[in-house]
């Protein structure tokens, strides 16, 4: 049992600086997708110019100014939503069935399957697995069910994010 009254659950600041980074990093993936498959996605249509732009533009500054913005995008739509969205895109229905299997076999006190996802999945970082994992034990604790709910949807959020990272 954890004591989560010694504990400081604040998110860090790397934390969130690596969640902003995973972020931008969807914005090469959505930017590959055809057009029709874009207009498919659960966004804003100034997020889909802002994402059209991105294929037109050449010179890697730019692009890398950009694919900066399109990740600042994200976080004003439903980042949640458009992970879905991106990994039903990207995955076959056996593949999506073989990720979304790790929602259920990673477990807090399990290091060796944290370890093992790391492994599988080289978008993923140990530290930033325990850590959600973290958020849905202390939600428990605190018997708080929104906060349980929305720590569930950033973890299998992540999950998703890492999948299409890392192929």
């Amino acid at each position: 049992m954890i004591d989560f009254s010694k504990m400081d659950m604040r998110v860090s600041r790397t934390e969130i600086k690596k969640a902003h980074e995973r972020l931008q990093a969807l914005a090469t993936p959505l930017a590959n997708l055809s057009k029709k498959q874009q207009s498919q996605l659960p966004v804003s249509e100034y997020f889909l110019d802002e994402l059209a732009q991105l294929s037109t533009i050449a010179s890697g500054g730019a692009k890398n100014r950009q694919i900066k913005r399109i990740g600042k995008l994200i976080v004003e739509e439903d980042r949640h939503s458009l992970t879905q969205a991106l990994f039903a895109m990207k995955f076959t229905p056996e593949q999506i069935a073989k990720i979304t299997t790790w929602h259920t076999r990673l477990k807090l006190d399990d290091e060796s399957s944290i370890k093992q996802f790391v492994k599988q999945f080289n978008a993923s970082e140990f530290n930033s697995v325990y850590q959600l994992l973290l958020w849905i034990e202390y939600a428990k604790h605190l018997g708080d069910d929104e906060l349980l709910a929305e720590s569930v949807a950033d973890f299998e959020s992540y999950v998703k994010e890492v999948a299409i990272l890392s192929t």
